[in-house]
This record gives structure tokens, C-alpha cells and sequence, in this order.
């Protein structure tokens, strides 16, 4: 009896063990042929720090690698992308999905709900042939109700964010640290930030629909994946390079930043745009008394945004910018003069005239928050160039798209000017130019920063100017210059996105530009 009983016991354990080992492999991407194993993975990077601090509830589940009932061929892992830890392991686990893509080791990706038959599945949607083992392992998938949409089923590796516009494009570094092919990924968000520009002009909108994003049995983050898996179209995003740099005598630093070590260059990744002036010195206040609710740091914004306009009053970039150049620092392709009285030597160059308070370089049409395109919507403001040509002529420029290399300039004139685009007065736009990169923005020498207006003009300006400090906003992230020298800018990368393509023609604009794209040059997106 005792030795009946240890038999079993032994049985027992090692059907457990096996159990245990398949389990494991199966993470492990090493499991048998038959076995059913996802074909699609999603790694989830939350900021839980963003907005109301929603990221907080993701990170904290008791799980980490789970697959939908809905769509059981999608495996979804969260990482936390302030832990050192945890995003070391997220991009580890990328790199190692990665590998198995380009040695064709992964099962292919089911195109719908109904099982694949291993007879009909010797070639995948890429072309390749596959192994029966690998043919088997698509058809014992599981069966789900969910419909993985054209575009998706074209990548295997899916990487989002979760959290605002700054987390995006620092996720996009992570997966360049880690030498990340991003042509073989499809980045998406869930929008936890305040801004989310990104998300909006995704389609996937301004916030998420609940604050709690878990929701009971997981059912409002099946909601969040599913829709993003099943109403999605490809869409292709530029990214450029933004290089920051200072004079000897000065610094460049992050608004938020207590470090004391000063450096004179600081580089950047740009998907969004930037902001020369007004946003960033308001939000180089706004860092100062981030709180972790979305409905006050509005607040807190439109209270900073208050005391620059009621009472410190914004610089005017002129006294800060000096010219745009070209790539070799010869061509000038915009002159700013210190004056808006100066237009200065040389009646072929393009002149900004008047003054101006902010300086917006755009790459996605939806800024500030809200889906304000005022580059297309702009009927009339190219009074704001004297002399143009290249870049600033008309003549020469294409319909704004975020995918075609360029990235377009707008000038606002003042406090007016800023309240009138937000509120749909945006006919009427200073319109600057399309510019081609590289190019560099020039700032003034620091012994010229006082150019004229004598000790009175002096002692009348904002402290800011008056210690020649620069305030810049880059895809969320604020930054303080001190002695400006050059803003240079250069195309760095193009890469796949998932915007919404609804069956109710919801769309999202990367997408219209995608399918506008496609449509000139008579392709398929992606």
C-alpha cells in the first residue's frame, strides 16, 4: 500500500514537473512543436508618474504576461520604464523576440478567429515557409472572438507607451540603447499624460475613457488592447534628432532638473514638435508644481500661463534667435532681426518681420493639447516673411504630413495672437516655412543678447531675458537654456505606428497622411 502510494507520488511529481517545464519553455519561446504559443507579443512601457498616475494600477498587477481570451494569440507584458530593473528585462525580452523573428522561429500570426488548417498554412503572410511543427503550432492555437486587423498581423513585436507624449519618444530611446530594429516594431500609447498629442493624432484620443484602466476581471484593458488590435492601420512617423547647445558660458538643463552638473549640449529624440519660447518657459514653471491629478495640473498650467501674461510678460525671440541656416552654415534661409523695425542688410534674404514671442516647429499637426492643425487650416498670415523664397516661399511647399522629412514653422506674434489659435481663430497664421533637415537654428552671441534699447529697455525686460535664458519644449519635455548657441535638427528615423481605422470611418490623421502617402506614390501602407 505504502509503495502503491509512493508510485504515485512519484507519478505525481513528475507530471508536475513536466508540466512545469512546459510552462516555463513556453515563456521562454523554446516549447514543443504542437504546443499552442502566441505569435504576437506586446510589451507595455507605463509611466506610472504621467497624469492621474493611472500607470500606477498597471504596474502593481499581480501579473505580468497574460494573453486575452479575445485575442489568445497576443501575449501582452507590462514593464515599469522608471525601474531600471523592470526596463532592463522589457527590452531583454524585446531583443530576444527579436532574434526569433529574423531566424523565422516564431509561429506565424493567425489572420482571423477561425483555426487555420496545417495543410493550408505552408506559407506565412511574410512568405515564409513553415515547418509543420510551426504549421501546428498556429493551428492548436486557442480560439478567440477577436479579429486581428490587416496591418497588425504584419509585426510580430508590438512596443506602446502608457503615459504622456514625453514617455513615447522615451521608450523610442530605450529601444535604440538596446539596438532594437524599430523597422520590425509597431508603436502605439495609451494616453495617461496631460497634453497626449501623440495619442490624438494616433486617433486613439485625448485621455483614456475610465480613470481606472484595469477595470473589474481586467475588462476596461482588454478593452484599451482590443481596440488598438482590431481598428488599427499602419502609419509611418518621422523622428528627428534635436541637439541643444550652449555657449561655453551657459548651460542646458532640464526644467525639472536639480542637477548641478551644467553641460553645454543635450540631444533629443522629436516625434511631436517644439516650442521656442511661450511653453517653454510656462512650462518650466508647471514642472516646478506637477501634482498627480490631470485636472489640476491643467490647473496648475492655466495658473502659470496666467503669470506670464498678467505680470512677467514673454521675451520676444528676436532678441534670443538670430537666423536659420542650412546644413553647411552658408545658405541663410531666414533672418530674424533684433528690431521689428530692423529689417537689416541684404533685401534677398527671408526676413521675419515684426516680433515674435514663440517659435512652433511641428512634425504632427495636432499641438497644444487639443487637435489644433493650424498649419492647414491657415488662409492668410505670409505677411509674416519679407523676401521669400526656398523654403519660406509658398511655391515650394507640400501638404503637411508627418512622414515626408520636413518639419513646417510657425510664428506667434504675441499674447493675442497665442488666445486667438486656441480658440479657433486660426485663419489667420504666421506661417514661417517648410524646412528640409538638417538645419540649425542661430541664436546670438551672449555679448550681443542686450543689442540695443539702452539701460531703461533693460531693466524693463523679464529676468529671463535679461540672463539670456532660452525656455524650449520638446514633445512634452521642458528645457531652460542659458546663453543659447544652436538648436540643430536632423531626420534620425522613420517608424511604424498604429492609428485608428474604425469600420465607422474613424480615423486617425498619421493614418490619413499614411493612406495620402500611399495614394501619390500608388503603394500599399505598410
Amino acid at each position: 500500500m505504502a509503495e502503491h502510494s509512493l508510485s504515485d507520488s512519484s507519478t505525481a511529481t513528475g507530471t508536475s514537473n513536466q508540466s512545469n517545464k512546459r510552462l516555463k519553455t513556453s515563456v521562454r519561446l523554446q516549447d514543443t512543436e504542437n504546443e499552442g504559443r502566441p505569435s504576437i507579443y506586446l510589451f507595455i512601457f507605463v509611466n506610472p508618474l504621467s497624469g492621474n498616475r493611472q500607470g500606477s494600477n498597471l504596474i502593481h498587477l499581480p501579473i505580468q504576461h497574460f494573453r486575452l481570451r479575445r485575442l489568445p494569440q497576443v501575449q501582452v507584458e507590462i514593464h515599469n520604464c522608471l525601474d531600471p530593473k523592470d526596463q532592463q528585462d522589457g527590452m531583454q525580452r524585446i531583443a530576444l523576440i527579436e532574434s526569433k523573428v529574423k531566424q523565422n522561429e516564431l509561429p506565424p500570426i493567425r489572420t482571423a478567429t477561425k483555426q487555420p488548417s496545417s495543410a493550408h498554412a505552408a506559407v506565412d503572410e511574410r512568405g515564409h515557409t513553415m515547418s509543420q511543427g510551426e504549421a501546428n503550432a498556429a493551428a492548436t492555437l486557442p480560439e478567440g472572438s477577436g479579429t486581428l486587423s490587416p496591418s497588425v498581423q504584419t509585426r510580430h513585436i508590438h512596443v506602446w507607451s502608457a503615459g504622456g507624449d514625453g514617455t513615447v519618444m522615451s521608450v523610442v530611446n530605450m529601444l535604440e540603447e538596446y539596438g532594437i530594429d524599430l523597422d520590425l516594431v509597431f508603436f502605439s500609447c495609451i494616453p495617461f499624460g496631460t497634453g497626449n498629442d501623440f495619442s490624438q493624432v494616433l486617433g486613439w484620443g485625448r485621455t483614456t475613457k475610465k480613470n481606472d484602466v484595469v477595470g473589474a476581471n481586467l475588462n476596461e484593458m482588454e478593452r484599451l488592447i482590443c481596440d488598438r488590435l482590431e481598428q488599427a492601420n499602419a502609419a509611418r512617423l518621422d523622428v528627428f534628432q534635436v541637439t541643444l547647445e550652449a555657449h561655453e558660458s551657459g548651460h542646458v538643463r532640464k526644467a525639472d532638473s536639480d542637477d548641478k552638473q551644467q553641460q553645454c549640449v543635450m540631444t533629443r529624440n522629436m516625434g511631436n514638435y517644439m516650442s521656442i519660447g511661450v511653453q517653454g518657459y510656462v512650462g518650466s514653471g508647471f514642472e516646478k508644481h506637477r501634482t498627480n491629478k490631470r485636472f489640476l495640473n491643467i490647473l496648475v498650467y492655466t495658473l502659470e500661463s496666467c503669470k506670464w501674461v498678467f505680470w512677467r510678460k514673454f521675451p520676444r525671440i528676436n532678441h534670443f534667435i538670430e537666423s536659420i541656416v542650412d546644413d553647411n552654415g552658408q545658405d541663410v534661409l531666414l533672418k530674424v532681426p533684433p528690431h521689428s523695425a530692423n529689417q537689416e542688410d541684404g533685401a534677398d534674404v527671408p526676413t521675419l518681420n515684426g516680433s515674435a514671442i514663440d517659435l512652433v516647429i511641428q512634425n504632427i499637426p495636432h499641438i497644444w493639447g487639443r487637435e489644433v492643425d493650424l498649419w492647414s487650416e491657415a488662409t492668410t498670415g505670409l505677411e509674416s516673411v519679407a523676401n521669400r523664397r526656398g523654403s519660406t516661399d509658398p511655391k515650394n511647399w507640400t501638404p503637411q504630413l508627418a512622414n515626408d522629412g520636413k518639419l513646417e514653422m510657425i510664428a506667434l506674434g504675441n499674447m493675442y495672437s497665442y488666445i486667438k489659435k486656441l480658440l479657433n481663430a486660426r485663419q489667420h497664421v504666421s506661417r514661417v516655412g517648410q524646412f528640409k533637415t538638417p538645419f540649425d537654428i542661430v541664436f546670438r552671441k551672449p555679448s550681443l543678447k542686450h543689442h540695443g534699447g539702452g539701460c531703461l529697455d533693460f531693466a524693463r525686460r523679464n529676468r529671463y531675458e535679461r540672463k539670456n535664458i532660452m525656455g524650449v519644449m520638446c514633445d512634452g519635455e521642458f528645457f531652460l537654456i542659458k546663453d543659447p548657441k544652436t538648436i540643430r535638427f536632423e531626420h534620425k528615423a522613420r517608424i511604424w505606428t498604429l492609428g485608428r481605422d474604425s469600420k465607422d470611418g474613424q480615423q486617425g490623421r498619421l493614418v490619413q497622411d499614411e493612406k495620402f502617402s500611399a495614394g501619390k506614390k500608388g503603394e500599399t501602407a505598410a
